[in-house]
């Protein structure tokens, strides 16, 4: 009766132990997504973002997961929708075809300024209130 006692006593610690390692897991992934929830809202906040590079890019996040693409100073403008996922900024715009992109980005939000990662290098995008206030 001991025996199985004792048992019972170690099976339950062992199933406490991986219940709190799977929730310290769940709560570490859930506290990391929440940050990128932020960087969502901040981009949304600041709205229109231009291309450090290339002036006559501008991308504005109108709301959560949408917004539109300029090339050429607004004469054209491009619908696209957005997310972040995990370090992934992933924008799908519609153009001559549906362009599927995705890039590792940066927020700094202190220096506002959006930073994706391409295959040629870094670009930096800032608020386009601050380029051309």
């Amino acid at each position: 009766m001991k025996n199985r006692a004792f048992v019972i006593s170690i099976v339950t610690l062992v199933v406490g132990a991986i219940a709190l390692i799977g929730g310290s897991i769940f709560l570490t992934f859930r506290l990391l997504e929440q940050g990128r929830a932020e960087d969502a809202v901040k981009i949304v906040e600041v709205g229109a973002w231009q291309n450090s590079a290339a002036p006559e890019v501008i991308w504005t996040f109108t709301e959560i997961g949408k917004g539109q693409l300029t090339t050429n100073n607004h004469e054209n403008d491009y619908d696209f929708i957005w997310a972040i996922e995990g370090d992934k900024l992933k924008i799908e715009t519609d153009w001559l075809t549906t362009l599927n992109d995705e890039y590792t980005y940066k927020l700094d939000t202190a220096g506002k300024t959006l930073t994706i990662e391409t295959d040629s290098g870094n670009i930096d995008f800032r608020p386009l209130s601050d380029v051309n206030p």
